[in-house]
């Protein structure tokens, strides 16, 4: 899990499930590019509401090669997520409608609640993620505060995923 203490809002973030795939919500990758997409479970810090962190700004995915892929194609971003969904509650995810969510941007995410949303970011098609990580967010080269991936599933996201 990774506890991320930057910014007014401290939080921690559990890896649920990770793959590639050629599509994001509304953003299909661009030709020789894909996306890692990671489902995560977020929480405040207990007793504590936040704002809801947004993915760009909080987390980055860390992987061999990312600078040199960066070089070649300047779509590719290694400081930052690209993007998300808005956080959904278990309740939410559980409802006929998948409920509405909470925008990832200026949203609240009530205080001992904890809420799931998908975060993804573009990567050359064959990228290495073998050695991945899921780190705090900023522009240090090598940041500290990371967790391994684990396995990225190659199946564009359609197996089964566990809480």
């Amino acid at each position: 899990m990774l506890s991320v203490e930057q910014g007014p809002y401290p939080h921690t973030v559990r890896i649920v499930d990770a793959f590639v795939s050629p599509d994001a919500p509304e953003s299909p990758a661009p030709k020789d590019l894909t996306y890692v997409q990671l489902v995560l479970k977020v929480a405040g810090t207990p007793g504590r509401p936040l704002k809801a962190p947004h993915p760009n700004a909080y987390w980055v995915v860390r992987y061999d090669g990312c600078k040199t892929a960066q070089e070649a194609d300047s779509q590719v971003g290694c400081g930052g997520m690209d993007d998300g969904t808005a956080y959904f509650t278990e309740e939410d995810m559980h409802s006929p409608e998948f409920g509405p969510g909470v925008p990832r941007q200026f949203g609240d995410l009530a205080a001992d609640t904890p809420y799931w949303t998908r975060a993804w970011q573009l990567v050359p098609e064959g990228a290495d993620l073998s050695r991945a990580r899921l780190c705090e967010g900023g522009r240090a080269e090598d940041p500290d505060n990371c967790v391994p991936l684990g396995t990225v599933r190659r199946d564009g996201g359609q197996g089964p995923t566990a809480g």
